[in-house]
């Protein structure tokens, strides 16, 4: 049996070496992620829940990982303290009024705590300190808060399906749909536009005759603001009034005379005689008009007085054509 070379057993010790070296580096990270190897800061802290919580998930203040979990007790039906074992480098930057949180690493990783300043002043924490806690929303509470709200989605989106199909079927719909709708409401706009016009256009001659009227001009700013106005009428009305009593003191008088039988009233409503005399006097009055209606045209077309009747229809007819200028300068 031949022996074997040394080369071989230099490389099987170097192999040995180089494991064990990798090995210990291991354990040596491992133990300093653990605080095994370095000075540490004990700290605990009470929980109602550490759910997912185990011994040696990590500690962070700010994102960074400044300690780990040491030990988790069981106190009472209520509390379970952690033992929390901290860098001596964060003695400087946390304060004994630290809120301490459970969270996960990421959003399905493992659960840790998270140390979180508090504002305020209160001295550089100690070994030994009690830190404050928090119960942020647990995952279980965040998937049924979600739950409630699938449900009242899917009841919102059955009460929409339900009001769209009775939109479909219904008038509202159909005036919606309606292709004309917008230039018949373009229409009733401008509609609406032109009555406004003419009711501002309305209003400002309202304004103008008001104010005219304060002002006096017109025959009804006349009447409301001459002064002189109100004595006349109240004389008018006053003669008014006596030509009322005035009358029916006649009246009173005629209706006692046609009572008492005397008076020419009298007579000329019961004597029969006086009444036929009265309707022939008429009727030869009617006779005499028209036989002189009949010598006044034969004088007008007589050539001696042809000329003065000619000038005298001149004359009316100027006086006549005068008048009217008068009332038009008048208006």
């Amino acid at each position: 049996m031949s022996e074997r070379p040394t080369s071989n057993y230099v490389r099987l010790g170097l192999f040995v070496f180089g494991g064990l070296g990798c090995l210990l580096a291991v354990l040596f990270l491992l133990g300093r992620q653990q605080n095994l190897f370095g000075s540490s800061l004990p700290v605990v802290a009470d929980f109602r829940n550490v759910a997912g919580l185990l011994v040696g998930n990590n500690v962070r203040l700010g994102g960074i990982t400044v300690g780990t979990v040491q030990d988790i007790v069981l106190r009472n039906d209520t509390t379970v303290r952690v033992t929390m074992n901290l860098n001596r480098t964060v003695k400087t930057a946390l304060r004994r009024n630290a809120v301490a949180t459970i969270g996960t690493d990421g959003l399905v990783g493992n659960t840790i705590i998270n140390l979180v300043p508090a504002p305020g002043v209160a001295p550089a924490i100690a070994a030994g300190d009690q830190l404050r806690t928090a119960t942020p929303a647990s995952v279980e509470a965040m998937l049924g808060t979600l739950d409630v709200s699938n449900k009242n989605l899917a009841a919102i989106t059955h009460n929409l399906r339900q009001m769209t199909g009775r939109l479909d079927s219904s008038a509202l719909w159909t005036v919606l749909s309606d292709q004309q709708l917008p230039n018949r409401l373009r229409q009733s706009l401008g509609n609406v536009a032109a009555t406004t016009t003419q009711l501002r256009t309305a209003s400002a001659d309202m304004q103008a005759l008001t104010r005219g009227v304060r002002q006096g001009h017109g025959p009804l700013g006349y009447l409301l603001t001459d002064k002189t106005m109100a004595p006349q009428l109240g004389h008018a009305t006053r003669q008014l009034a006596g030509t009322a009593d005035t009358l029916a003191a006649t009246v009173a008088s005629l209706r006692h005379q046609v009572q008492a039988g005397r008076g020419p009233v009298h007579t000329l409503l019961s004597d029969t005689a006086v009444s036929g005399q009265l309707r022939q006097t008429v009727r030869n009055a009617a006779q005499s008009t028209h036989k002189l209606d009949e010598s006044m045209v034969a004088l007008q077309h007589n050539f001696l007085l042809r000329g003065y009747f000619r000038k005298q229809a001149k004359q009316k007819a100027r006086a006549t054509a005068d008048s009217v200028a008068l009332a038009r300068a008048a208006l």
